[in-house]
Order: C-alpha cells, then sequence, then structure tokens
C-alpha cells in the first residue's frame, strides 16, 4: 500500500510540471546544436560513480572494511539500479549495507560507512548551497532564499547541540531500556572509528566536494542547454533546495519531489517555468542510460549466482 501511495505522488506531482507547461513555446528552447552540451551533462554523471565508489571505499576503510574499488563500484552502481527501478523495500543503501556487513566483530560498521558518506556528502551540498544562497540573496531577496539561509543556519546550531548532548550522554536520562542504550553505544563505538582516522575522514569531504561540484555544473550546463544565462551561485542554491527534497521519503526515488522542488528554486532566481520544467526532466532522463547499464549488471550478477 506504502509503494503504491508514493507511485501516486510521483504521479500526480510530474503531472502537475507537465500540465502548466506552454508547449507550444517548449519545443523552442531545445536546439540541435545543443548536443553536445546534453553530451558532457552525461559523461558528467558517469564520471560522478566512480568519485562515489572512492567516496564509499575511504569511508569503509574509516570503518577498519577494505573492499578492492572494483567490487564496490559493482555495489554501487546495482544499488542505484535498485533504487530507481526495482519495487524493493531494501533500497539501494540497504542493498550496499547487506553487501558490506562485515562476518566479524562489530556489524554496524557497513552501515556506518554508507551513513558517514551520505550525511558527509549531503552537508557538502548544503554548505555549498548556502554560499550561493548569500551571493545571490542581495539580487533575489525572496522569502524562500532567506528561510534557506534561516533553515541551514538553525540547522548547523541543532547538530552542534546535538553532538555535545551525545558526547555527554545527555540522551541516556531521557532514553530508557537496555535497547535505547545499546543504540547510543554502537553510535559512539562507530564516532570513535571517525575520530581516529581523520586523514581519510577529509578525503570522503573531498570526494563529496568533488561530487557536489560536478551535480552543480551539470544543472548549470542543462539550464545553458534551454538558452538560460545562470550563475554558478544560483545554480548552487537550485541543486542544494532540489538534494533535500530527496530525503523526503514520499515518492519513488524522489521521482516529481525532486523535479517539483528544482523548478520551485529555479523560479526564485528568476527562470522561466518552462524551462525549469525542461532542465528537471532533462536531468532525471539523462540518468535513464546509466540506471539501465547497472540494470544489466545486476542481472548478469543475478543469474550468475
Amino acid at each position: 500500500m506504502k509503494k503504491y501511495l508514493k507511485i501516486a505522488v510521483s504521479v500526480t506531482l510530474l503531472g502537475v510540471l507537465l500540465y502548466k507547461i506552454n508547449w507550444n513555446k517548449m519545443y523552442g528552447h531545445i536546439n540541435v546544436s545543443d548536443l553536445p552540451l546534453i553530451s558532457f551533462v552525461l559523461i558528467i554523471f558517469v564520471f560522478q560513480f566512480p568519485i562515489s565508489a572512492y567516496r564509499w571505499k575511504k569511508s569503509l576503510e574509516i570503518h577498519e572494511l577494505n573492499f578492492p574499488f572494483l567490487s564496490l563500484q559493482k555495489i554501487l552502481c546495482m544499488g542505484f539500479f535498485i533504487n530507481t527501478f526495482l519495487p524493493t523495500s531494501i533500497g539501494g543503501d540497504g542493498y550496499r549495507a547487506l553487501k558490506t556487513t562485515p562476518g566479524t566483530g562489530d556489524k554496524s560498521r557497513g552501515v556506518s560507512a554508507i551513513l558517514l558518506e551520505r550525511i558527509l556528502g549531503f552537508l557538502v551540498l548544503i554548505f555549498l548551497g548556502l554560499i550561493g544562497a548569500i551571493v545571490i540573496l542581495r539580487k533575489y531577496p525572496t522569502p524562500a532564499i532567506k528561510m534557506y539561509i534561516l533553515g541551514v543556519f538553525l540547522f548547523g546550531i541543532f547538530v552542534f547541540l546535538g553532538k555535545i548532548l551525545l558526547k555527554k550522554k545527555t540522551f541516556g536520562r531521557f532514553l530508557n531500556g537496555t535497547r535505547w542504550m545499546n543504540i547510543i553505544d554502537v553510535i559512539q563505538c562507530n564516532l570513535q572509528y571517525i575520530k581516529n582516522d581523520r586523514r581519510k575522514l577529509l578525503q570522503v569531504v573531498g570526494y563529496s566536494i568533488a561530487f557536489q561540484l560536478l551535480a552543480i555544473t551539470a544543472i548549470h550546463l542543462l539550464f545553458m542547454v534551454v538558452g538560460v544565462e545562470t550563475g554558478f551561485a544560483d545554480c548552487a542554491f537550485i541543486a542544494a533546495f532540489a538534494g533535500i527534497a530527496t530525503v523526503l521519503p514520499i515518492s519513488i526515488n524522489g521521482i516529481g519531489v525532486v523535479e517539483g522542488s528544482l523548478v520551485f528554486s529555479a523560479l526564485q532566481v528568476g527562470i522561466v517555468y518552462d524551462q525549469a520544467v525542461i532542465v528537471a526532466l532533462m536531468f532525471r532522463i539523462l540518468t535513464v542510460p546509466l540506471t539501465l547499464t547497472c540494470g544489466l549488471i545486476y542481472l548478469y550478477e543475478v543469474a550468475r549466482s
């Protein structure tokens, strides 16, 4: 039932976006001469895969787990396919965690490694979006941009206070029961792994920055395809705003929600609705060839096992 509700949300949101398009003007926004730019965006998406794999590898090494890069690249690719097309409850990250669960020692390390690289990637995107929002605030003093800046600062304060409370084990006074205390112990144990290897932690941050800068560049190039002259700061804000939407578990792989948030944030920086919708749809469509390739790898592995 939950799965069908998510599908309904995705279809409804996409339907609303498409319904409001001026179809007579839409075809004039894309030119054949823009194909090299579109191809370059596809190349960017391809390069993001090894960056993600290296980031994951370093995160696993922080937790004293060593896996070959090619193995992680294959698992990451199959997880990407699962996230996009398969109606499964395990999800791509769940599949990755299953494949990297250690046979000995603390079995939560595989999950913690995924959480670490996911959280750092998200924080990097939010920070880049904050820089972009601050840069464009004077030109576009919209309530959404102001709320984004305020929200990021409040989130930073919340994280800082949570870190202090966790360090002092304050949560233990409010969370009664062995189960909650065991969870806190697991968190603190994995945090110790992270603290013990700051060099690899910085490498994970570096890979996250590279990944997100490529994502922002892809959005910037797609707006160029539809004839929009926008700044990199604008695209950083748009990417961050759309990235936040991926956290909302209300649709299948964020379909509809991400596109809607990308269009909404693009409108905040003066981009025309039709052009914003085209970019949102192209961003999604260009991932399909990569997803299908990962699907072939997944089917091959399933048939072989």
